[in-house]
């Protein structure tokens, strides 16, 4: 049977921009901006997945799958994602992996930065699996991939990741995201070493997720 999910570890923060609406329009520029060295360069392929929504969890929720390729090397995700934290008790507080087995699982706090200069919050509980969707899956949750694929480019240098997704209509979508915890002083430590000098550069923020932006086909 797979473990439930763990308690919280941590919080992700991030902001995404289209460099076509201002800001750093490569890689390199954005390496400088922040004073990061060189840093880990990985590419890699995300398909996204619709599935069975489930029916158990609060308005506000939903179910995520996706398959991150490398080459040969697949590794599938699934995640549910809420608006608000989640629940001492129901469905969410006993949530399991469906994956079997699963490498990893985790509860996170998603921090993304908007145009208002608001950090916009979701709660999520996700795991992995290596292999495909397909493999890794249950049938009753019927996966169908959506019909295109996104190309990542991520440098990974100091802690702080940053993205650069060809998207499948063939637009640009960049993104910078450091972990830490749900705190004030981690708020002010992201603000202070990415968002006030991404800011400087005129980017602006968009709202969509990587989900939202990698599904629209």
């Amino acid at each position: 049977m797979a473990l439930a999910a763990d308690g919280a570890s941590g919080a992700e923060f991030a902001i995404r921009w289209d460099p076509s609406q201002g800001g750093p329009r490569s890689m390199e520029e954005v390496v400088t901006l922040l004073d990061l060295p060189r840093g880990k360069r990985k590419s890699f392929t995300v398909r996204y997945f619709s599935v069975v929504q489930p029916t158990d969890v609060p308005p506000g929720s939903r179910a995520i799958a996706r398959e991150r390729s490398f080459g040969q090397r697949t590794e599938a995700m699934y995640k549910v994602r809420s608006n608000a934290p989640f629940p001492a008790s129901g469905a969410l507080a006993t949530w399991r992996c469906p994956f079997e087995p699963h490498t990893k699982h985790k509860t996170e706090v998603d921090i993304g930065f908007t145009a208002e200069g608001l950090p916009k919050k979701s709660y999520s509980r996700s795991c992995d699996a290596g292999g495909s969707l397909e493999k890794v899956l249950p049938a009753r949750f019927a996966a169908k991939p959506f019909g295109c694929t996104s190309q990542v480019l991520r440098i990974e240098a100091d802690h702080i990741k940053i993205e650069r997704w060809t998207l499948p209509r063939g637009e640009m979508s960049f993104e910078v995201s450091w972990n830490g915890e749900d705190t004030d002083a981690d708020l002010r430590k992201f603000t202070r070493r990415v968002i006030t000098p991404l800011m400087s550069r005129d980017i602006k923020p968009v709202r969509e997720s990587k989900t939202e932006l990698g599904s629209n086909c």
